[in-house]
């Protein structure tokens, strides 16, 4: 006799209801997605400017110069979506679809992977494609729309592999990586440790009498991932010192932005052998020793690198060797930096300087007014200094995104134990990767800046679904896509 269990949301339906349901819940996810966006494309049509990345970005499109600081892979995007049609408004578009593609994923993730009731994985979905970041960078001239598709097909590849245990899977988080990780280098850490860990995880939930069984799957699947990993990362990395000749890396300029990152702990005895004078550091005037002040010693004429440059035989190798020798000296000096740029979070004065510069909030050179005009037809000379409503929402989240932020080990551990408890490996894969996200946003990011935050309200979001969700008994095995059901035997 089967009886009906007050606590399962459903009694075992056939596979064509369950089919017809499934697509049901997809149509009405994608009308709300496609209907918020729509509503926002037309209230706010404008694209924005960041100077200078924007300039950089489309610099490439135009001319085919390849940026060494910059993506190249996003400018051939903004060559496909703006310049053939001949409209900055094309990329704001597919800017646009890209992030209702984001939300589905999320929808995706939250509903078959992390097996949400259909009401919890909509909320998640629809919060997603209201959230101010994705809203914000959906007009401005910067890779974070496109880069958040790459990034949440990584995630949603990886959970279906600790899900699943199928290794196209696991394949595919490598490639959503590398797509990930040519747009933007904030994940570069996770999408390289990820797949390798991932099929550790699927052997802890395997059955005792499967162990050898186990061990042998995840040993040969470590192996496809390294042999698809390697290849695809050390060929990025070659292709992108060859169009910018430099040494590999993921940016041509890979060097310098080491150094950056580690200024304060540098010292007159690195340059040892660089080829670069011995008394450089007496050269520069700002001081070194201030972590807030790292960012300047990058670009600005008066810093550390424009001083190389203007001094060193060979600036590039010189900052490689200089960054290399300060890490290795003082590897847990990362730490205070660290803090301090934590610290920044709280300053109100850098906060709000860091939300204006992040907003775009500064003068266009007459040259690139120009340039727009004549190429795209469309006058930018007001866009940093007009208020529309994804500006404003934007303006109006720093403590949104702080919180979304500094909350991350909170809910990553909250769902580390849980998924421990429950043997929920695809919550594990979960807390894994998010906690490897903010490991690497805490030690390698050297300014405060809202939009490095990007990934993580969408990740909190799906976080505190999951935990709120399988709470109030909003988990369900007959989550879309699965064919899965649960019944009471009495």
């Amino acid at each position: 006799m089967v009886a009906a269990d007050p606590h399962s949301p459903a009694l075992p339906r056939s596979a064509a209801t369950h089919a017809a349901a499934a697509r049901r819940e997809w149509r009405i996810a994608l009308v709300a997605v496609v209907a918020i966006k729509l509503a926002f494309l037309l209230l706010d049509p404008d694209p924005r400017f960041f100077m200078g990345d924007s300039v950089t970005y489309l610099r490439t499109a135009l001319e085919g110069v390849i940026p060494r600081d910059r993506s190249f892979t996003y400018g051939a995007l903004i060559w496909l979506t703006a310049v053939l049609p001949g409209t900055l408004h094309g990329l704001v578009a597919a800017q646009v679809a890209a992030g209702a593609a984001s939300a589905l994923l999320v929808f995706w993730i939250a509903r078959t992977l992390l097996q949400l009731r259909f009401g919890w994985a909509l909320g998640a979905t629809l919060l997603v494609a209201l959230e101010p970041a994705q809203l914000f960078y959906e007009r401005m001239i910067m890779a974070e729309a496109f880069g958040s598709v790459a990034w949440l097909a990584f995630v949603g590849c990886a959970l279906a592999y600790a899900r699943r245990g199928a290794l196209p899977w696991l394949l595919g988080a490598v490639f959503a990586g590398i797509a990930g990780a040519s747009l933007r280098q904030n994940a570069i850490l996770v999408v390289l440790v990820v797949p390798l860990l991932l099929p550790w995880l699927q052997r802890r939930v395997a059955p005792a009498g499967d162990a050898h069984q186990a061990l042998r799957t995840a040993l040969s699947h470590t192996l496809l991932a390294l042999l698809a990993t390697l290849p695809l990362h050390v060929g990025y990395r070659h292709l992108v010192g060859h169009l910018t000749h430099a040494p590999p890396g993921y940016i041509g300029l890979a060097g310098a932005f080491e150094m950056g990152l580690v200024v304060p702990l540098v010292r007159a005895e690195h340059f040892a052998g660089t080829g670069c004078p011995a008394d450089i550091l007496g050269r520069i005037k700002p001081p070194l020793s201030d972590p807030w002040l790292r960012e300047l010693h990058i670009w600005r004429g008066d810093g550390l690198w424009e001083q190389m440059k203007a001094w060193c035989r060979d600036p590039e190798e010189a900052a490689r060797v200089v960054a290399d020798r300060a890490l290795r000296g003082n590897p847990l000096g990362l730490l205070p930096l660290a803090l301090a740029t934590l610290r920044q979070h709280f300053d109100a004065p850098s906060a709000r300087w860091r939300m204006d510069s992040d907003l775009g909030r500064n003068p266009l050179g007459k040259d690139f007014i120009a340039l727009i005009r004549a190429q795209f037809g469309f006058d930018p000379a007001d866009v940093p200094f007009r208020d529309t409503v994804t500006s404003r929402a934007f303006d109006a989240s720093r403590w949104w995104l702080t919180v979304a932020y500094f909350s991350t080990p909170f809910y990553v551990t909250a769902l580390a134990w849980r998924a421990r408890r429950r043997r929920d490996v695809t919550a594990l894969a979960f807390a894994t990767l998010v906690g490897l996200l903010c490991a690497s946003q805490l030690l390698f990011a050297h300014i405060l800046s809202f939009r490095y935050l990007h990934a993580f309200p969408v990740l909190f979001i799906l976080g505190m679904a999951w935990l709120l969700g399988t709470r109030a008994g909003g988990a369900t095995d007959c989550a879309v896509g699965t064919g899965r059901h649960r019944t009471m035997l009495g």
